[in-house]
This record gives structure tokens, sequence and C-alpha cells, in this order.
């Protein structure tokens, strides 16, 4: 990615927390039957859940659109979770903690490939009722059905979301997809935003569905075009062999990464013919020294290549910045610049003073292969 998001502290993380206790202190010390008492230790979930067992919900009888399905949802699925990690032997619980630890620190498995995620395929070769479960409670957490939907949590969608987008923009205020540096994400001046993606998917590891350092507000092409469910830590997630998951393993960039490098971009073209110019005459190398996995990644996720190239053949990108440096130069005669080379260098340096405006990280770099092939003296 371009560059990287700056991550801020919000209420919303509240409801991962709820989570996280659920786990580490309620269902790894599953045994016997559940009850209200096994939430002791967070007081407002306790609270929460009692509440939620007062409502008049019966899935056998309920009617469509009756009240009382999310309130069902939540209690039911912490009491069957519960019971079916009352199920599992002593080993897997302790080998369950690394793992649901890998799972919500998003930057540690993007950044260390030794550390590997747990799928809901692996739990479901060795307990598959405990991923049925699982895979039915936190495939639900973030979407329209939510339980965190209803107002003792804050109202999910309606209000905290839309909060932690404003209080996000605040800070990240590019108004530039990270990801692609091609489209706008939608900021603060807008009355729509742009979905959060879940850098590594929500369908594939269980426990991370409401991590906000797995969610990301993404362009929509980014989003629904190129990455879908693509996960930028496996090479080929379809292929991963549960039992030799480190084989296509890959470093990737975090999304809030306080370290991220600066990328080289070089444009190399192997036609003159600018008017029509194909994707195939298009040499393209995106370089920084020692993130070579991650630049894959990155370019395998979101389709970098095919997007970039794409531009410079466009007639209203690619072949319109070459029109502005030789149709601009025919303009600029009649205030006295004279020297062609002097106003190219000039456009050049135009182009690379803002990388994210108008597309600068890439104009440059293609104009810049303009000049060194004598392309704009050709057509001058």
């Amino acid at each position: 990615m371009l560059f990287t998001y700056k991550y801020i502290k919000h209420d919303i993380e509240k409801l991962q927390e709820f989570l996280d206790f659920l786990f580490y202190d309620v269902w790894l010390f599953a045994d016997g039957e559940f009850d209200a008492e096994k939430l002791n230790g967070n007081p407002d979930l306790k609270q929460i859940y009692e509440d939620f067992g007062n409502v008049d919900y019966d899935p056998a009888t309920a009617k469509k659109g009756q009240k009382g399905k999310s309130e069902y949802l939540f209690n039911s699925s912490i009491e069957k979770i519960y019971a079916e990690f009352a199920k599992i032997d002593e080993a897997y619980k302790l080998e369950l903690i690394d793992l649901y630890h890998y799972n919500n620190h998003i930057e540690l498995l993007c950044s260390d490939k030794s550390k590997l995620p747990i799928s809901y395929a692996q739990i479901k070769a060795k307990y598959p009722s405990l991923e049925k479960a699982i895979n039915e409670f936190y495939s639900k957490l973030y979407g329209p059905e939510s339980p965190f939907n209803l107002d003792a949590f804050g109202q999910l969608t309606k209000k905290l979301i839309p909060d932690h987008y404003e209080a996000f923009m605040t800070d990240n205020n590019e108004e530039v997809c990270p990801f692609c540096g091609i489209l706008p994400i939608k900021g603060n001046n807008h009355s729509y935003r742009d979905a959060y993606d879940h850098y590594l998917p929500k369908g594939l590891y269980p426990f991370n569905s409401l991590n906000f350092k797995n969610l990301a507000p993404m362009c929509h092409e980014c989003n629904s075009t190129y990455k879908l469910t693509d996960d930028p830590i496996y090479e080929d997630y379809k292929k991963i062999d549960p039992l030799k998951k480190e084989d296509n393993r890959q470093l990737a960039f975090y999304p809030y990464s306080e370290n991220h490098p600066e990328l080289e971009i070089k444009v190399e073209l192997t036609s003159k013919d600018i008017k029509n110019l194909q994707p195939q005459d298009i040499n393209l190398e995106i370089k920084s020294e020692g993130n070579e996995e991650q630049i894959e990644s990155w370019k395998r996720v979101f389709g970098i290549e095919e997007r970039y190239k794409a531009l410079c053949c466009h007639k209203n990108e690619g072949l319109e910045w070459f029109n502005s440096v030789v149709d601009g130069f025919n303009n600029a005669k009649e205030m006295g610049v004279t020297d062609f080379s002097k106003w190219v260098e000039f456009k050049l340096k135009e182009a690379g003073t803002n990388k994210l405006s108008n597309y600068g990280f890439l104009k440059a770099q293609f104009l810049t292969e303009c000049r060194d092939k004598g392309i704009f003296n050709a057509n001058a």
C-alpha cells in the first residue's frame, strides 16, 4: 500500500473487549452448565446477558420480524460455545490461547511468518460442532444481523461505526484510498462513508470480526472488485494444507503500521506510440528493499499492476498527462517560455510535488520515462 492509516482509540473497542472476556475468562474455563455467574468478571456484560434473558423470544414459535431475535442470538451463542468448549481437551484449549492471540494480533501476522493463524477449517477438522457454534456467532457480529446493533451495546451500525468513521477521518484526512492510491475515500464532508474491509477475511479466520485493527476503510473498487475475500498473508488460501500452513505463508503490509516503507515505482515503456499504448507495452516495477514479499502480496490482493498499467493507457489519464506537457508547451510559448527541455523538467517536478494528488506517484514516473525515451521530443 502507498501509505498507512493512523489507528485511533474509540469506544467501539469495548465490543472486542467483551469478546476477549468471553474467550479468556469464560469459554476457556468451561465446565458443567453455563449460568450468569460465569460472567461475574464483567458486570456490564453480565447485566446485558440477564436483561436479554428476560426478553420473550422462542425461535421455534417466533414470527418474522418479531423482536428479541438478536438478544436470543447473543445469549444462546454464549451458551452454545461454552458447552462446546466444555467438551474439548485441555491441551487444545491451551493451544487456542496462542491462536486466539495471533488471530487478533494483525500486525504480528503481517510481519512474522512463523506465527500461524487458526482458520475455521482447522477447528472444523478437529471439533466440527465447536466450529459451527463459533462460526454462527462471529459471522453475524459485523453487519445488519449483529446483536451489537442493540441499544445495550450502543448500536454498532447506526451509532458506533458512524462515530468511529468521523473520528477516524479527522485523523486520517488524506481522502485517498491507501490500498490503491487511485480512488478517493469519502471523508467528513460527505454524507455517506466508505465500507470497512476485514483485512484478514472474517470468513476464513474466527475471533477477529470486530477487531478494528483488522478493519480499515477502503474504496469500493479495492474492497468489492479486487480484494473480495483474498487473504494478504497467504498466497492462495484455497490451497492451504492445515498440516503445512507455512508453505505459502506471505508477509503483508499492515494497514496501521507506524513504520511503512517508502516505495519506489518505476515505469518502463517498450513502445513510443503513446496514443495507442497497451498494458503489454508497460513494465511496472515497485521496489522497497527488504519488503519484497509485502509488495507482492499488495500487488496480488489489490490488482495493482493491472490497475496502474490501465491508468497509463487511459486516454483521460496517461495520454492526457502526456498531452499536458506537449500541448502545454505551445501555450507556454505565448508567455515567453522557449526552452522545451526546461518546460519538461518543470512539468515533471509539478507532477511529483504531491504523490497523492492526481496520481502523482505514478504520473511523475510515467512522464519521466517519456522524457528518458525521447518521446516528448518526437511529438513536440
